[in-house]
């Protein structure tokens, strides 16, 4: 019995399926020339890969927490945000509605400064 746990989203095969599109999108992004597309020209490279409208705004506002809701893996998401120049961190901090400087308060060691 899977149990819901507050503001986490399980990767069903049923979410899999609807982010199918995301996913293939961000695995995409593992090739430079890829990216280099990807950078140049957005919501071309999106039409091409066959995102819809709710999927493409995903993107463009870079909302990490509706992607990973819609069904995109967090592995395969990173891979967006590398791409246009984010990290895990910064995602993570969006996430939560917090600056990377509030997230970074609350990570262990970090008032240790390591």
């Amino acid at each position: 019995m899977t149990e819901e746990i507050f503001g986490t989203h399980v990767f069903t095969g049923e979410r899999s399926r609807r982010g199918y599109r995301l996913n293939k999108l961000s695995m995409s992004l593992t090739d430079p020339e890829n990216r280099r597309r990807f950078l140049a020209d957005e919501s071309g490279y999106m039409r091409a890969m066959g995102l819809d409208e709710h999927e493409t705004d995903m993107v463009r506002r870079r909302d990490w927490a509706a992607m990973i809701e819609h069904g995109g893996n967090i592995y395969l998401i990173l891979k967006i945000a590398g791409t246009v120049g984010q990290t895990l961190l910064q995602m993570g901090a969006q996430m939560r509605g917090e600056t990377l400087a509030q997230f970074m308060a609350t990570r262990p060691g970090a008032a240790a400064g390591r």
